[in-house]
Formats: C-alpha cells, sequence, structure tokens
C-alpha cells in the first residue's frame, strides 16, 4: 500500500503547488495580500479587522521577505504548506486509529473537494489554522497511547497556536473529545479529563498569547480587542440569534456548503457509511463523527463574505474518512468519479482571468469623471477601490446615503454609474470566480428595486459572457 500513498502524496501535492492562486479572489484576501507588504506587523495588526489572524500576517510577511518579488502566489503558498501538514497529519491518524488501507481510500477524496482545494491554493488563513489543529490531533494522538508529557504539551502549544491565529477554532474543540471515544478502550473517564486538560490550557495560553501581543503592540488597546475577539465576531457571537428562521437559515446554509463544496458525492457517501456503521454498532467512529458534525452544524450560523463554508473546512476529513470506510469498493469508485466531476468546474474557472479583472477592464472603458459617481457591490469593494465610488451594503442608514447621493448627482447633471451586482444585491454576487453559494435569490427583493423603480438604466459597458459585471449609466426616466 506504501506505493499508493505516494502516489497520492504526489498527486496532492501536483494539485495545490503547481496551480496557486496569482490573485487575491476572495472577500479579505486583498487585505492579507496588502499587509503582507507592510513594513510594521504591529501597524498591520491594528489595521486587520476582526477576527484578527497574527499567526498568519506574520508568515505572510516572512514569506514577502523570504521570496523576492510581490506575488501574490507567494502568499498562497502558505496555504499549500500547510494544508501538506493537515493531509500528512490525517493520513496518520486514520492509520494509527484503523488501517493503512482505509488511510489510503480516505486520503484520495481530498484531491477533490472543491472547498479544500480553494482554501489550500488561495490567499486565506483557515488553511493555517486547521492543518494547526489537526497536528495538534495526532499529537494527541501519541500522547493517549504514550501518556508522555512531551505530547501533551506539543498537543497543548500546536492547539493554542491554532487559537492563537483564530478563535473560531474553539468551535471545534469537541474533536479532541471525540478521539478519545474512538482511541480509548479503558479509562475513558481519565482520557476524557485529559481531553478537557488540553481544551483548556490551549485556551488559556492563547489568550495569554494574544493579550502579551496586543499589550506590547502600543496601537491596541487588549482588553477591548479580546473582548471583540472571543464575544463579538460572527453573526452577533455564538449565543445569540437563536429563533426558528435562524435555525433554519443555518441548516439550509449547512446544506448549501455540503453540496456546493464536497459535492452529492460525499452527502450520498455519508449516508451509505452511517448506515453501514450503525448497523454494525461502532459507535466510537460515529462518536468521532459526530464531534466533526455538530461544530459544522454550527458554523452554519454564521454568514460571512468570501467562500463561505471556509470556516467550516475541517468537516472535509470527516467526510473523506467516511468515504473511505465504505465497505463496497464499486459504490467508493462511482462516489469518487462523482467526486472529480463535481470538482473539475472548479478547479477550470480558477485557471481564467479573475472575474474581478474583467470589471476593472470594463470600468476601465467607461468615460468617468471626477465629479461622477460609481455605485458598486460591497462584494466588489475589496478588489475595487475608486474615490469616487460608493459601495453598497446589507446596512439601511448606508443604503439611504447612497440613494441620497445619487439624487444629488441627478440634479446636477453628473454621471452615475452602477453595476449589475449592485442592482441586484444582496443577490447573484460573485464570490472569487463563481456565484456566492446563498446569493441565487430573488432579484425583486433586490435593496435598490423600490429605489431604482422610475429610473432609466442604459448599458454602458458589457461582456457578453459574464452579464452580471455589466455597467449601467443611471438617468431619470424622464431623460
Amino acid at each position: 500500500m506504501k506505493k499508493y500513498f505516494w502516489i497520492i502524496l504526489f498527486l496532492f501535492i501536483f494539485s495545490r503547488f503547481f496551480f496557486l492562486a496569482n490573485f487575491p479572489f476572495f472577500y479579505d484576501s486583498p487585505e492579507y495580500y496588502r499587509e503582507s507588504q507592510s513594513l510594521s506587523f504591529f501597524d498591520s495588526l491594528s489595521r486587520s479587522h476582526e477576527s484578527v489572524h497574527p499567526a498568519y500576517l506574520f508568515l505572510t510577511q516572512l514569506f514577502q521577505r523570504i521570496i523576492p518579488g510581490q506575488n501574490v502566489w507567494e502568499i498562497s503558498l502558505i496555504s499549500s504548506i500547510f494544508g501538506l501538514v493537515g493531509f500528512l497529519s490525517f493520513y496518520f491518524l486514520i492509520k494509527r486509529n484503523f488501517i493503512e488501507k482505509i488511510a489510503i481510500f480516505s486520503s484520495i477524496p481530498l484531491l477533490f473537494f472543491p472547498h479544500l482545494w480553494l482554501i489550500q491554493t488561495n490567499v486565506l488563513h483557515e488553511s493555517l489554522d486547521f492543518s494547526l489543529l489537526l497536528l495538534g490531533l495526532l499529537f494527541f494522538d501519541f500522547f493517549l497511547e504514550k501518556k508522555k508529557l512531551i505530547w501533551f504539551l506539543l498537543t497543548i502549544f500546536i492547539l493554542a497556536l491554532s487559537i492563537f491565529d483564530f478563535v473560531g477554532i474553539l468551535l471545534w474543540a469537541p474533536i479532541f473529545l471525540g478521539l478519545v471515544f474512538l482511541k480509548s478502550k479503558g479509562k475513558i473517564k481519565l482520557n476524557i479529563i485529559w481531553g478537557l486538560a488540553v481544551i483548556v490550557l490551549s485556551f488559556i495560553l492563547s489568550l495569554l498569547g494574544l493579550f502579551f501581543l496586543f499589550s506590547i503592540s502600543q496601537v491596541i488597546e487588549p482588553v477591548a480587542r479580546l473582548k471583540v475577539l472571543f464575544f463579538g465576531y460572527g453573526s452577533g457571537g455564538i449565543f445569540l440569534n437563536w429563533g426558528t428562521l435562524d435555525i433554519l437559515r443555518m441548516l439550509r446554509n449547512d446544506a448549501y456548503i455540503l453540496f456546493y463544496g464536497y459535492s452529492i458525492a460525499a452527502i450520498l457517501g455519508l449516508i451509505v457509511s452511517v448506515i453501514f456503521l450503525a448497523k454494525k454498532k461502532k459507535w466510537p467512529v460515529l462518536i468521532f463523527f459526530l464531534s466533526f458534525f455538530l461544530p459544522f452544524l454550527l458554523i452554519g450560523k454564521f454568514w460571512y463574505g468570501g467562500l463561505l463554508g471556509r470556516y467550516s473546512v475541517l468537516i472535509a476529513y470527516s467526510l473523506a474518512l467516511f468515504l473511505g470506510l465504505i465497505p463496497w469498493r464499486k459504490i467508493y469508485w462511482i462516489f469518487i468519479i462523482i467526486l472529480f466531476l463535481s470538482f473539475c468546474p472548479t478547479f477550470w474557472v480558477y485557471q481564467q482571468k479573475p472575474i474581478i479583472q474583467r470589471q476593472i477592464d470594463l470600468i476601465g472603458k467607461i468615460d468617468f469623471g471626477k465629479e461622477d459617481l460609481l455605485v458598486l457591490s460591497d462584494y466588489q469593494r475589496p478588489q475595487l477601490s475608486f474615490s469616487n465610488a460608493l459601495y453598497l451594503n446589507g446596512d439601511e442608514k448606508r443604503q439611504k446615503i447612497i440613494e441620497e447621493k445619487i439624487e444629488e448627482k441627478l440634479k446636477n447633471k453628473k454621471k452615475i454609474f452602477i453595476s449589475q451586482q449592485a442592482i441586484d444585491f444582496p443577490y447573484w454576487q460573485y464570490d472569487g470566480q463563481q456565484i456566492h453559494i446563498v446569493s441565487k435569490g430573488n432579484r425583486d427583493k433586490a435593496q435598490l428595486k423600490e429605489f431604482l423603480q422610475g429610473k432609466k438604466l442604459t448599458s454602458i459597458v458589457l461582456e457578453k459572457n459574464y452579464p452580471l459585471l455589466t455597467i449601467y449609466q443611471l438617468s431619470f426616466q424622464t431623460e
């Protein structure tokens, strides 16, 4: 089986390191790239949005200094390196707790999950965070077997570093308890205590690290920043907004992420494996999976731009395991073929010219004066920065300001240009090279729908193959 491992490892390295993104496709990526150019780590830290990612920020600046040039792929390389760390950690973790054959079959799906590939080839911090968590899980597995202090300390340090970089990792802490149930044949209560100790001590260490970092930065108020980090990130925090509609929206997001990020093959494989393992009464394996799946469900609660689903990427590894556990190999290979076919469109579109560059080219063709106004979607804002542009987001006050500014410009006979994505906002928004998976809604409910009634939209520049990039000129209907 070893030769198959080396073949899969080669394919993994080839699919990641030879297809690094050389453009900041996603919502936060331009900020990460911009701050990588900074000469001051602490100034960059103070400018970073919540949640701040100090370890990732440090690595981006380090790579920009080690590798000459100012190419985006240098930052994408970080994601691929840690993607490889996560792949190897997962492989050896499964090999140790199952058999080598299961580890091989569980590794193959990791080549073709669309979301996992995007996260591990782009300017995104999640590959670092979750690969560290997997490495910490592997170290904890060594500790549960050998009970040596060095493995316990390494586990705490690696998990703390992961939380230090992204506090959302705390939601995935139950995985360490899930491993206890998978691993333990005796002394399970004692091992649960060890697992809880790892989680608590890692959290404390990460908290102390962040407090120290913010304290010495001289530009950040440490207590206030920590309060925002641990209690104010996401959609109002984990403890708020638990109405029926919120739960239904969370489940919808989870379903979308599974389907678009991991394909129908992973969903079917999950169902087949759960039924098989339940019949065989493989409860430790099911509990181990549940420790992945419950955090995944919770993360569907949080809405964010830029590859929705990237915060839940650890589900890829449990889905891969469940595919690997399918006992009928013909069914397994059918699912792998379906997964590969689902992966190909994502892979293909990210080899094409970036959508945002196409939009820039179209805007460059407009007769655009300093007194004129350009209205864009907030999804276009990170990569499209213009001094006389206004960006429509979900804030009603912001919307009112934009509407008043448009009316003022129209009365003063100035030109108003508006993108198709601003017209459709918050629906039909590009997220990287593809449409955001929860934005494929009803255009009749667009934010500016009522305001634009009675006004004339004249197409100024367009690209036939990309109608969502069309730029219109806005005027009164009577003109």
